[in-house]
């Protein structure tokens, strides 16, 4: 398994990891820091995408270890061009409902609400909600403790900050970016930033 991202969210998915207790062999991926060391002296940091090949071969699984939508969007793309295979990362202890469509990781005491759908690669972080009927584009990011009431619907490449409340039916376009604690009452245009309460450019 290889984890796209040696930083901050990275070590956050090495301890879902562990937690779960799957994984023998785990290798981390950075290629703008060659500087940054294996990670607690025991899980190897690959800073070139020629390595992935011969790690895909033995093991073609990887999970995206970065939060900015645009970056796991890009190293999806490197990593699946070198063969390897996505990972959903599903956290023990989140609670994603069984009729939830989508491949997207779910970090630790996140919910999913019934009959919502995620895109590819989103992200719902720790603590954050989401209540049924939910469509999320693909590469969202919601940040931790972001609440999304029932019927949102969001654009892909959104950014939701921490904290952050969404009322019931507001749509969200494309490459939005919702400030940490915002409350959003109305719906938000592509590619605006909005925040406070009520949120607003």
């Amino acid at each position: 398994m290889v984890v796209a991202g040696a930083g901050g969210h990275a070590l956050e998915v090495l301890d879902l990891f562990l937690g779960i207790g799957k994984f023998a062999s785990l290798y981390f991926f950075d290629e703008i820091n060659a500087q940054v060391p294996d990670i607690y002296g025991k899980y190897r940091v690959i800073h070139h995408t020629e390595e992935l090949q011969r790690i895909f071969s033995l093991d073609p699984e990887f999970s995206l270890g970065v939060g900015s939508p645009f970056v796991r969007e890009r190293l999806f793309g490197i990593f699946c061009a070198y063969g390897g295979k996505y990972f959903p990362l599903r956290s023990l202890s989140s609670n994603v409902h069984c009729t939830v469509q989508g491949d997207f990781d779910a970090l630790s005491y996140s919910n999913v609400g019934r009959e919502s759908k995620i895109g590819l690669g989103a992200l719902i972080n720790v603590r954050a909600v989401l209540h049924d009927h939910c469509i999320l584009g693909e590469f969202v990011e919601v940040g931790p403790g972001a609440i999304l009431m029932e019927n949102v619907q969001v654009g892909e490449y959104s950014r939701i900050g921490a904290g952050a409340v969404i009322l019931p039916g507001i749509h969200l376009g494309r490459q939005v970016t919702i400030g940490a604690g915002a409350v959003v009452t109305k719906n938000v245009s592509d590619k605006c930033t909005v925040k406070g309460i009520p949120a607003k450019n």
